[in-house]
Formats: structure tokens, C-alpha cells, sequence
């Protein structure tokens, strides 16, 4: 009787190799757990996942939008331009002034770009101390083109609603922050050239953004209360023969309307109807409209008047 074999004691990695398959045994079930793990890992972060993820920075911030005050236009006085080139100590004080009100949030109180607004902004503020980078220049006349234009793609914005001597009052100013190149004859006439500053000019009446904005929305309003009143009555009238012929032909409701008080149809029926004959289909009718007879046409804008009134 043969003797049992008995089991080896330890691995001999050596003759695994001679027979890939027994070695690929030891490994495939670590495999499977591996395959395991990873897959109860994607299913716990589907969620997460599934959605982008953009990381947003404020230093990413690259306009700044200013409230402009409400202002009445008119006539602006011309500007002395011996001031820009020679300015008095009231001058450049009127001048720290509107700096201190309108700057020095970004540029900080010595000018040197590290106001509390501008930690925000990418680029950082300007500083005034340094010579380069400047993107229009450091002379008087690329300074003014700066406040006048601002820099697109910066927190520089355009501040051209302040009034040229101010704007000059303001640069007057920060030219004692540091040392600028000297406000040259042509520099000044290449100004005045371009912005006629010398002569004066007429301003516009201008209101905050955010006024016009309401103002806009309150005008919308009004317009659509004013439609949905039209279109209750159309919707709401049975009887009336030009209801009917305005239920029969419009396809668009809101372009006979439209279309109506554009032709002025109160009091130019003619306009309105030759509009509409046409192109039907742009003033909210069916095309068949045109076989119209002369007095359903009256009839119609009748209505319409009296819908819209």
C-alpha cells in the first residue's frame, strides 16, 4: 500500500512559474476583490460623479460695474486745459477728493493697487508707483483715454460720466503719488483734438443703471396688463361681429395687437389694413383676411379700437 502524499508545507514560487496556471489561481481571487472594492467605491460616488465640478474663484472677477449717479444733461463748460498741465493746489485737492471717492477702493490709499476692493480683481488694480505694464501709457493723454475708455477685460471701468475738468483733477492727483513723465504742449493739444475739451459740449441726461432697469420692467408691465385686457375682451366677446372676425382670421393675438398700434390703426385704419394685406401672416392673420370686403374691414378695426382702448 502506497503512502499518502502529504501536503507541502509552503508555497515554491518557483514551480508556480513553470506552470502559469496554478499561478494564475493564487492570483485571479485577489483580482476579484480588487474588482469588488473598486466598484462598491463608484457606486457610494455615483451621485458625485455624475455632476461637472468647475471651482470658482473671486480673484477670477474681472469687471467691477459702478452705480452712475442720476444726472441732468446740458451744456459743459469748456475746460482749462492750463490746469491739466499746471495744477493749482486746489486743483489737485479737489482732485484727492474725487480719488478718495471714486479710487481709492482699488488703488488703495497711496495709490499702489492694494485697496480693499481690488483683492478681489484679476488683474490686481493698477500701481501708480510702478513704470511698467501700463496698458494705454503713463502721459496725461493716454491717463484721460484710460478714465475715459476704461480697460476692457479689467476692473477699469470707463468713467466718462464724470466731467472732463474732473477727470483731470483726479489725474492731476495721482501724478503727486509718484514720478510721471512731464504734461508736454502736444500732449494737451492731442487731448483737446480728440475730446474737443476747449470748446464744450452737450451732455445727456443720464440715470443709474438700475433705475433704467425698473423703468424697463415697469413700461413691459404695463404693456402686457394692457394686452391681456385686449385678449380677455377678444376671448370674452360673443356677439360682436369684429370679435368674431378677429377670432376667425388672427392666428397670432399678440401680433394683431402688435400690429395694430404700430400702424397707429386708432387713427390710420387705411395703414393698418394695407399692412396686413401685405403680409398677413407677420400682423398675426390668416392669409384668407385679404378677401376681407371693405365694410368687414371697418368693422374690424372698430373693434380693435375699442378692444384696445
Amino acid at each position: 500500500m502506497s503512502e499518502k502524499k502529504k501536503p507541502e508545507d509552503e508555497i515554491k514560487f518557483k514551480e508556480l512559474f513553470k506552470d502559469p496556471l496554478r499561478l494564475f489561481g493564487w492570483v485571479f481571487p485577489y483580482f476579484i476583490i480588487v474588482i469588488l472594492i473598486l466598484g462598491i467605491y463608484f457606486v457610494k460616488n455615483l451621485t458625485g460623479i455624475s455632476f461637472n465640478e468647475q471651482t470658482v474663484s473671486v480673484a477670477d472677477t474681472t469687471n467691477v460695474k459702478k452705480e452712475i449717479p442720476m444726472k441732468k444733461g446740458g451744456v459743459m463748460a469748456p475746460v482749462n486745459l492750463n490746469l491739466a498741465k499746471s495744477p493749482t493746489p486746489e486743483f489737485v485737492a479737489k482732485g484727492k477728493e474725487l480719488y478718495n471717492n471714486t479710487c481709492k477702493a482699488c488703488h488703495g490709499d497711496n495709490g499702489t493697487g492694494d485697496g480693499p476692493a481690488g483683492a478681489a480683481l484679476n488683474p490686481k488694480p493698477r500701481n501708480f508707483h510702478e513704470t511698467t505694464g501700463w496698458k494705454n501709457g503713463r502721459s496725461i493723454d493716454q491717463m484721460y483715454k484710460t478714465l475715459q475708455e476704461g480697460i476692457p477685460g479689467s476692473g477699469m471701468t470707463a468713467y466718462e460720466y464724470l466731467p472732463p475738468v474732473d477727470r483731470f483733477a483726479v489725474i492731476s492727483y495721482i501724478r503727486t503719488l509718484a514720478q510721471f513723465p512731464e504734461v508736454t504742449d502736444q500732449q494737451i493739444s492731442s487731448l483737446d483734438g480728440t475730446y474737443k475739451l476747449s470748446s464744450g459740449s452737450n451732455t445727456p441726461n443720464q440715470i443709474p443703471v438700475s433705475l433704467a432697469e425698473r423703468k424697463l420692467i415697469d413700461e413691459n408691465l404695463e404693456t402686457n396688463q394692457q394686452y391681456f385686457r385686449f385678449q380677455s375682451k377678444v376671448n370674452l366677446s360673443q356677439d360682436n361681429p369684429g370679435a368674431q372676425m378677429v377670432k376667425k382670421y388672427s392666428i397670432n393675438l399678440m401680433k394683431v395687437y402688435t400690429s395694430f398700434l404700430r400702424a397707429d390703426g386708432n387713427r390710420n385704419y387705411d395703414k393698418f389694413v394695407d399692412n396686413v394685406i401685405a403680409n398677413p401672416i407677420n400682423s398675426g392673420f390668416r392669409p384668407s383676411v385679404v378677401e376681407l370686403s371693405k365694410s368687414d374691414w371697418l368693422n374690424l378695426c372698430d373693434y380693435l379700437k375699442s378692444a384696445i382702448m
